[in-house]
C-alpha cells in the first residue's frame, strides 16, 4: 500500500462509523410490525375510522340470544338493537372500558342484572329502550358515572326504584317516557344534578309532588304530555329556574293554581293544549316574563278575563283554538305588544267588540275562522296595524260592512270563504293597498258593483267562485291592475261583456267553467292581453290556441266550432262569441296592425271543471 493510500486509511473509518450509526434504529424507532388483520365477532360487521382511530360493531338485527363473544377490547361503538337477548348477565361488558355507546333497543330485554354495566367506566350514551323492562335495582347504572344520556323509554315499568340513577351525575338527557309509570318517588332525580332534559311523557302520571324536582335545578326541557295529570299546584316548579320548555299536553288538568309558575324565569315554550281548562286568571301566568309560546288549543275555555295575559310582554304566539270562548271584550290581549300569532280559531265567538285587539302591535297572522261571528263592527281590528294574513273562514259572516277592514293596511291575504256573505259593501276593501291574495269562494253574492275592489292595486289572486253571481259591472274589475288569477266559476252568470275582463291586463289564468254563459266577447284574447289560461265549461279538458281572428260559428246546443287562423283547430263545445270584428278594438277581421293577419296570442281555453 502506498504511502498516501496509508495515510487516508485513517480518516475514512470514522466517517463509515457515522454512516452505520445514522443507519440504525434509534430507541423507541423500532419498525412497527404490519398491522394484525381487524377481528370481529363472527355475526357482526365491524370499521375501523383510520382519522379517529376508533372501532364501531355493528351486531344490529342478528337474531342474537346471547352476546356476541371477543367483541375488540378497543371498540368504541358497539350496536346490539333488533335481537333476542332477554337479559343481561353481571358484567357483561367487563372487557369493554374503551367503549363509550351502547345500543340495546328493541331486543326483547326483560331483567338486568344488577351490575351488568360494571366496567363500562367510559360510557357515555346507553339506549335501553323499546325492551320489556319493568324493574330495575338501585345502583344498576353505578359504574357508568360518565354516562351522558340514557333512554329507557318504551318499556312496561310502572315504578322506578328510589337509587336508580345514583352515580350518574354527569347525566343530560334521561328519557323514561311511554311506560307506565303511576307515582315517582320523591327523591328519584336528586342525583342528577346537571340533568337538561327529561321526558315522562306518555305515562300514567295522575299529580306531582313537590319535591320531585327540586334538585334539577340546571334542567332546561321537561316533557309532561300525556299523562293523567288533574291539575298542576304550586311550588312544583319553581325551582326549575333555567327550564326554557315545559309541556303539559294531553293531560286532564282541570286547574292551575294561582302562580303555579312563579320563578320559571327563563320559560320560553309552554304547552298547556288538549287539556280541560274551563277558566284562565289574572296570575295564571305571573312571572313568566320570558315566555315566546303559549299553547292553550283544545280545552273547554268559555272567557277570557282582561289582564290574563299582562305578564307575558315577549309572548310571540299564543295558541286559543277549538275553546268555548263565546266573546271578546275590549283590552282582551292587553300586554302582548310582541306577539306574531293570534289563534282563535273552531270558539263560538258570537261578539267581538272594538278595542279586542288593542295592544297588538305587531300581530301578523290571526287566525278567526270556524266561529259564529256573524258581524264584525266598524275597526274592529283597530290598532292591528302590521297583520298581514287574516283568516274568517266558516264564521257565519253574512254581511261585510264598509269600515270593518278599516286600519289593516298591511294586509297581504283575507281569506273569507265558506260563509254566507250576501252583500258587500262599497269601498270596505279601499285601505287594502297591499293585499295580495283575496279569497271569497262560497259565499252568496249575486252581484259585483264597480265600487267593490277599489283600493286593491296590488291584488294578485281573486277567488269569487261557487257564489251566485248573476252580473258583474263592467268596472268592477277596474281597479285590479295587477290581478294574476281570478276564478269566477261555478255562479249563475249568463253574459260577460268584453269590458269586464279587458282591464285586467296582467291577467294569466280565467275560469269561467261551470257557469250559465250563452255568450261572451273574447276582446280580451287581443295579442296585448296576456292571458295563459282559461276555463270554460265543465266538460273534459280540450285545448286550443285563439287568435284576434278568431270567429265561431252560430251556437247550436252544446256545441259549436272553431275557425279560423290556427290551422288545424279543434271543435271546442264553448259558448258563442261576439263577431271577429270587434274582438280588437280598430281592426277589421283578419287585420294586424299593419293590415295583414293579426298574430294569435298564446291563451289556451280549457274546458273543464274549474281550477
Amino acid at each position: 500500500m502506498s504511502a498516501g493510500r496509508a495515510g487516508r486509511a485513517p480518516l475514512l473509518l470514522p466517517l463509515a462509523l457515522l454512516l452505520a450509526a445514522a443507519s440504525q434504529p434509534h430507541d423507541g424507532d423500532v419498525p412497527k410490525e404490519p398491522a394484525e388483520p381487524l377481528r370481529c365477532p363472527s355475526p357482526c360487521a365491524c370499521s375501523f375510522d383510520d382519522y379517529s382511530e376508533e372501532l364501531n360493531v355493528f351486531c344490529s338485527g342478528r337474531n342474537l340470544t346471547q352476546l356476541p363473544e371477543d367483541v375488540p377490547a378497543n371498540a368504541k361503538a358497539l350496536w346490539l338493537d333488533g335481537n333476542n337477548f332477554t337479559q343481561l348477565p353481571a358484567a357483561a361488558f367487563r372487557n369493554l372500558s374503551g367503549l363509550d355507546f351502547l345500543d340495546l333497543q328493541s331486543s326483547q330485554l326483560a331483567a338486568v342484572e344488577q351490575h351488568a354495566f360494571h366496567g363500562l367506566r367510559s360510557l357515555y350514551h346507553l339506549h335501553l329502550e323499546r325492551n320489556r323492562l319493568k324493574h330495575l335495582a338501585p345502583h344498576t347504572f353505578l359504574h357508568t358515572q360518565n354516562l351522558v344520556s340514557l333512554s329507557l323509554n318504551n318499556n312496561f315499568f310502572s315504578k322506578v326504584e328510589e337509587g336508580l340513577f345514583a352515580g350518574l351525575s354527569n347525566l343530560w338527557y334521561l328519557n323514561l317516557g311511554w311506560n307506565s309509570l303511576v307515582v315517582l318517588p320523591d327523591k328519584v332525580f336528586h342525583d342528577l344534578p346537571n340533568l337538561r332534559e327529561l321526558i315522562l311523557a306518555g305515562n300514567k302520571l295522575p299529580y306531582l309532588q313537590h319535591q320531585l324536582f327540586c334538585s334539577l335545578t340546571e334542567l332546561k326541557e321537561l316533557d309532561l304530555s300525556g299523562n293523567a295529570l288533574k291539575g298542576i299546584k304550586i311550588n312544583i316548579f319553581v325551582k326549575l329556574q333555567k327550564l326554557q320548555k315545559l309541556y303539559l299536553n294531553h293531560n286532564q288538568i282541570n286547574a292551575i293554581a294561582p302562580r303555579a309558575f312563579m320563578g320559571m324565569k327563563s320559560l320560553r315554550w309552554l304547552d298547556l293544549s288538549h287539556n280541560r281548562l274551563v277558566s284562565l286568571f289574572e296570575d295564571t301566568f305571573l312571572g313568566l316574563l320570558s315566555l315566546h309560546v303559549l299553547r292553550l288549543s283544545t280545552n273547554s275555555i268559555s272567557s277570557l278575563r282582561p289582564r290574563t295575559f299582562k305578564d307575558l310582554q315577549f309572548l310571540e304566539e299564543l295558541q286559543l283554538g277549538h275553546n268555548r270562548i263565546r266573546s271578546l271584550a275590549e283590552r282582551t290581549f292587553e300586554g302582548l305588544g310582541q306577539l306574531e300569532v293570534l289563534s282563535l280559531n273552531n270558539n263560538q265567538l258570537q261578539d267581538i267588540r272594538v278595542g279586542a285587539f288593542l295592544g297588538l302591535y305587531n300581530v301578523a297572522v290571526m287566525h278567526l275562522s270556524a266561529n259564529c261571528i256573524k258581524a264584525l263592527p266598524d275597526f274592529v281590528f283597530k290598532g292591528v296595524t302590521k297583520l298581514h294574513s287574516l283568516h274568517l273562514e266558516h264564521s257565519c259572516l253574512g254581511r261585510i260592512r264598509a269600515s270593518t277592514f278599516s286600519g289593516l293596511s298591511s294586509l297581504r291575504r283575507l281569506f273569507l270563504q265558506h260563509n254566507a256573505v250576501s252583500v258587500i259593501e262599497d269601498r270596505s276593501f279601499s285601505e287594502l293597498h297591499e293585499l295580495l291574495e283575496l279569497d271569497l269562494k262560497h259565499n252568496r253574492l249575486s252581484h259585483l258593483s264597480s265600487q267593490l275592489f277599489v283600493g286593491l292595486s296590488n291584488l294578485e289572486y281573486l277567488f269569487l267562485s261557487s257564489n251566485q253571481l248573476l252580473d258583474i259591472s263592467q268596472d268592477a274589475f277596474s281597479p285590479l291592475q295587477r290581478l294574476f288569477w281570478l276564478d269566477l266559476s261555478h255562479n249563475q252568470l249568463e253574459t260577460l261583456d268584453d269590458a269586464v275582463i279587458s282591464p285586467l291586463a296582467n291577467l294569466r289564468y280565467l275560469s269561467l267553467s261551470n257557469n250559465s254563459l250563452e255568450t261572451f266577447s273574447v276582446g280580451f284574447l287581443c295579442p296585448s292581453f296576456a292571458l295563459e289560461q282559461a276555463w270554460t265549461s265543465a266538460t273534459p279538458v280540450r285545448t286550443a290556441l285563439l287568435t284576434a281572428d278568431t270567429r265561431l260559428s252560430p251556437p247550436r246546443p252544446r256545441r259549436a266550432r272553431l275557425t279560423g287562423a290556427v290551422p288545424g283547430a279543434t271543435a271546442l263545445p264553448l259558448p258563442a262569441v261576439s263577431p271577429a270584428s270587434s274582438v280588437c278594438p280598430g281592426r277589421g277581421p283578419g287585420e294586424g296592425e299593419g293590415g295583414g293577419q293579426a298574430p294569435a296570442p298564446r291563451t289556451k281555453v280549457f274546458e273543464s271543471g274549474g281550477i
